[in-house]
C-alpha cells in the first residue's frame, strides 16, 4: 500500500492511544508493513485485548480504507501526514501528535504567532467581551486564533479574530460535520478564512470522551494558550495543562471573585499562569504591539452632550437611575443620547436598565 495511504488506514486505530500507534509503525518498520502483526507482538507492544481486536478489525477493512481514501478530495478534505511538510511544527514536539490530520480550508502558517483562546461555553457578558476584545486585536497585529468552535468563549472569539484576520478551529469529531450545528456560518467562514482541522476520521461524530484529545491538539499547535472564565472542573483547565506540559505560555483572564466562572482562571494565575489584563500585554510579548492600533474601528463621532455622558459610562454597567443623577439631563435627552451611542457602538445595554462601555472602542 502506497505510504500515505497506510497512514490513512492507521487512523483506524483512532481509539488506540498516538503513541501506541507510532510505536506499531516504527516497529513494523513503516506504516504500510503494520498489516499482519501477530497478538504476541501486539502484547509486547503494551496492546491490550480491546486494542488488539480494533487492530484486526481494522486489518479486514483495508480495501474499504482505500476506496474511502479516494473519496477524501471530493468531499474538500485533505489529510496531512506527519512526515508531509505542511504538518506544523510545534505539534510535532507534543509526544502523543496523531500521526496524521484532516484538514478542510488550510492549517496555519508557520512564520506568525498562533494563540488559543478557549473558555466557558456558559459564559457571561464579561467572558465575552474579553474573548472578542483579545481575539480582535491579536487578529488584527497578525495572530493566527486557535480554538475549538464550542458555544460561548470559542465562538465568541473565532468570530471577532475572522472580523480582522484568520482563525482555525480544532473539532473532536471529523471535519466534514458541523458541530454544534448551530454554528453553521462559523464553520463555513472558518473554511474560507482559515481551517477545520480534527485527527478523527471524516463521519465521527462528537463525543464527550474526543474533547481531551482534541484539546492537546488546540494547543499543541500553538504558541500560547489563553484561557477566559472557567469553572473549577473545565475542559479548558485540560487544555491548560496539555500546554503546560508542552512547553506552552498560558495566560489567564482574571474575573469576580464572586463568579464560579472565575475560579478555575483564579486557580491557573495562583499555580503560574500569566495574569492577562488587556490584549496589549500579549501583544507585547509576541512584539506585535505596532500592528495593534490597526484594530480598533472607525466609529461616529459622539455629540457634546453623548460626550458628557459617556464619561460616566465604565465598564461595569451603571443603572439608569444613577446616570439621570449624575449627568442632570432629562430623562427623555438622556434616553436619546443613550440609544444613539449604542447605535453608534460605544455603549452596550444590559439587563436590569444598565448600561456600559464596549470593549471595542478606542478610549484615546
Amino acid at each position: 500500500m502506497e505510504r500515505k495511504k497506510a497512514y490513512y488506514w492507521c487512523t483506524c486505530l483512532q481509539m488506540i492511544t498516538p503513541i501506541k500507534v507510532r510505536r506499531l509503525i516504527e516497529e513494523a518498520g513503516g506504516p504500510s508493513e503494520v498489516f499482519g502483526q501477530s497478538d504476541e507482538k501486539l502484547v509486547q507492544m503494551g496492546f491490550t485485548a480491546r486494542e488488539q481486536r480494533i487492530y484486526h478489525e481494522a486489518c479486514a477493512m483495508e480495501k474499504t480504507i482505500e476506496a474511502e481514501y479516494e473519496k477524501l478530495s471530493q468531499s474538500g478534505i485533505r489529510f496531512v501526514t506527519i512526515e508531509d511538510e505542511e504538518y506544523p511544527v510545534l505539534l510535532k514536539e507534543v509526544a502523543d501528535r496523531p500521526i496524521g490530520l484532516f484538514v478542510k480550508g488550510n492549517l496555519p502558517k508557520s512564520d506568525s504567532p498562533k494563540i488559543a483562546i478557549v473558555g466557558a461555553r456558559a459564559c457571561s457578558s464579561y467572558g465575552k467581551e474579553c474573548a472578542e476584545e483579545i481575539a480582535r486585536e491579536l487578529s488584527a497585529a497578525g495572530a493566527q486564533i486557535v480554538s475549538g468552535m464550542a458555544y460561548g468563549i470559542d465562538c465568541c472569539s473565532q468570530k471577532a479574530a475572522l472580523e480582522a484576520g484568520s482563525s482555525y478551529a480544532v473539532l473532536g469529531g471529523g471535519v466534514d460535520i458541523c458541530y454544534p450545528r448551530e454554528n453553521i456560518g462559523l464553520y463555513e467562514k472558518l473554511i474560507r478564512q482559515g481551517g477545520v482541522i480534527s485527527e478523527m476520521r471524516p463521519k465521527t461524530r462528537s463525543i464527550p470522551v474526543l474533547f481531551p484529545r482534541r484539546n492537546r491538539i488546540i494547543s499543541g499547535i500553538c504558541d500560547a494558550v489563553i484561557i477566559i472564565e472557567a469553572r473549577k472542573k473545565s475542559g479548558s483547565l485540560i487544555t491548560a495543562e496539555f500546554a503546560g506540559e508542552q512547553g506552552r505560555s498560558v495566560y489567564a483572564v482574571p474575573g469576580s471573585i464572586f463568579s464560579d466562572l472565575s475560579e478555575g482562571c483564579h486557580e491557573l494565575i495562583r499555580n503560574g499562569a500569566v495574569l492577562l489584563s488587556s490584549p496589549q500585554e500579549i501583544l507585547a510579548d509576541f512584539k506585535l504591539e505596532a500592528a495593534a492600533r490597526k484594530v480598533h474601528r472607525q466609529k461616529m463621532p459622539l455629540t457634546e452632550i453623548e460626550q458628557d455622558v459617556y464619561r460616566f459610562i465604565e465598564r461595569e454597567p451603571v443603572h439608569m437611575e444613577i446616570l439621570l443623577q449624575k449627568t442632570g439631563y432629562p430623562a427623555g435627552t438622556l434616553c436619546s443620547a443613550l440609544f444613539q451611542m449604542e447605535l453608534k457602538g460605544y455603549i452596550s445595554e444590559e439587563a436590569g436598565g444598565c448600561y456600559k462601555r464596549t470593549f471595542n472602542v478606542s478610549d484615546s
